[in-house]
């Protein structure tokens, strides 16, 4: 029998986040980016972030005090697919948590703007930028930038990652240690490279906002929405952006040469000798949603034709982002 898949244009598209996942676990990747199989139900914490995203970004453009307008582009986002009956589901990450943390920057924040202000290329402002950035002669990364902003005491940029998180994780310093040597850290690092001159660039600054809810208060804390922020400074030297750029391709070289061994692997085999299981993932987060594919099927190519139930076909395109700003990079180290 020949091989069983029919190839899709996603395959060939790499970003951070496809890189990390193939290092958690090549066959959760096999089943995810090859297969294209997601998990059907709602993705409240995606959706919740990307609308979080474009409040913020409103902010860093406009001013931290323009709390009412941010808010009211989040729910133009948000409410498309999130109705307000299913706010009392989704808490703490809810719209009137949102209408707190825009706030809590306007109260805790606003230096941040007598500090820093979004930096310009040839007109545009840095925000909501996505694109391609090369990483070796022929091969590129897709990224994309929440903002890129420029110190105005030194004049050095950094780039501003925007990530949200329940107040039960938001003081993890394991998930601040997870900054400094991540594949996203160093891509957009490099990114900035290609922008500005090396010499310019501080490294990408992770913007923590850390969402709670008591439905009864205490003496020491009140009933109803609490905001936290936290800024985890994971600046990278050039030695250390040495380091990311061997592993990012040698993780790449790892995925061609398993796509290779794919295209060699057939129905019929007893098992699929591509996309090895890496057993200790499988409990990270709330648990693979591959794991009993694993546990049962020797070689998923028997059984891929279809998605089983639960599952949907959904492949994740980085090309396809939707930003302010397209800008496909040019290396100049």
């Amino acid at each position: 029998m020949t091989f069983p898949l029919i190839p899709h244009p996603t395959w060939d598209q790499r970003d951070s986040t496809k890189l990390t996942d193939y290092k958690s676990c090549a066959r959760k990747y096999f089943y995810e980016y090859i297969l294209g199989w997601k998990v059907d139900r709602p993705a409240q914490d995606l959706h919740f972030g990307a609308a979080w995203h474009i409040a913020r970004e409103h902010q860093l453009l406009h001013g931290y005090g323009e709390i009412n307008t941010a808010f009211n582009l989040f729910l133009a986002h948000y409410r498309d697919e999130y109705p307000e009956d299913t706010d009392s589901i989704y808490l703490p990450k809810t719209p009137p948590a949102v209408l707190a943390g825009l706030l809590a920057y306007y109260q805790q924040q606003s230096h941040d703007l007598l500090d820093y202000q979004v930096a310009e290329v040839d007109g545009k402002k840095m925000t909501e930028i996505s694109g391609t950035v090369p990483v070796d002669e022929k091969r590129v990364l897709h990224y994309k930038i929440d903002a890129v902003m420029v110190n105005l005491h030194d004049m050095t940029l950094e780039a501003w990652d925007h990530k949200t998180t329940t107040e039960k994780w938001f003081q993890d310093t394991r998930w601040d240690n997870e900054f400094y040597l991540s594949i996203q850290n160093g891509t957009y690092t490099h990114c900035l490279y290609c922008l500005f001159p090396i010499a310019q660039v501080k490294g990408v600054k992770f913007c923590k906002t850390g969402f709670g809810y008591l439905s009864r208060g205490s003496a020491n804390r009140s009933q109803g929405h609490h905001v936290g922020i936290r800024y985890v400074e994971a600046f990278k030297n050039i030695e250390q952006m040495n380091i990311w750029l061997w592993n990012t391709l040698d993780i790449m070289d790892d995925i061609d040469r398993d796509m290779d061994r794919l295209h060699h692997c057939k129905e019929e085999d007893p098992v699929m000798m591509a996309f090895q299981q890496n057993p200790n993932s499988c409990t990270s987060y709330r648990g693979c949603p591959y794991h009993d594919f694993c546990m049962t099927w020797s070689n998923p190519l028997q059984r891929c034709h279809t998605p089983e139930i639960g599952f949907k076909v959904e492949f994740w395109d980085p090309s396809a982002m939707d930003t302010r700003n397209k800008m496909d990079l040019k290396r100049i180290i």
